[in-house]
């Protein structure tokens, strides 16, 4: 994936995460762990068995500002089965909130929109809670349309 970078006042760059990023990545998954009144139990170890599953399962791109990480976007791999179709879910998007309105948002999902055609994605997802108004808004602003929920969604812990 070729890195992109947004002009604003400072230069953004988006890149794919490094080694040397994983404190920062850690504390900024923690920071929207809290954002929706979750507390996040991930730790290094998990985050490094994460990125080194056999399919693309996770892949994470940060946005960078004048050498500090100011927000990142997690896309995991899946599927629709029934159409043998891949795509990637944009499972987390986050800006620190002195940058939100910017841009960068926008640059991330453009970079994970890429990174999802490189890997032969016929599409990409992304979810909210139901009262997060603006990142709603900004999804459809981005181009992705939304999706009414024609379901339950079920979980069950692996033992």
């Amino acid at each position: 994936m070729n890195t992109q970078t947004l002009h604003t006042p400072s230069t953004i760059t988006i890149r794919p995460a490094l080694w040397a990023d994983k404190s920062r990545l850690l504390a900024m998954i923690g920071d929207l762990s809290r954002h929706h009144g979750e507390a996040a139990t991930l730790d290094l170890p998990a985050l490094v068995h994460l990125l080194k599953a056999d399919m693309p399962w996770l892949k994470l791109l940060v946005a960078e500002q004048d050498g500090h990480l100011v927000g990142y976007a997690g896309v995991t791999g899946g599927m629709r089965l029934q159409f043998g179709e891949r795509v990637m879910d944009l499972h987390h998007l986050f800006v620190d909130e002195a940058h939100r309105g910017s841009g960068i948002g926008r640059a991330l999902i453009n970079a994970s929109h890429d990174l999802a055609r490189t890997l032969g994605c016929g599409r990409i997802t992304v979810g909210t809670m139901t009262t997060n108004i603006a990142a709603q808004k900004a999804y459809v602003a981005c181009g992705f349309v939304p999706v009414p929920m024609t379901g339950q969604r079920f979980s069950m812990a692996v033992a």
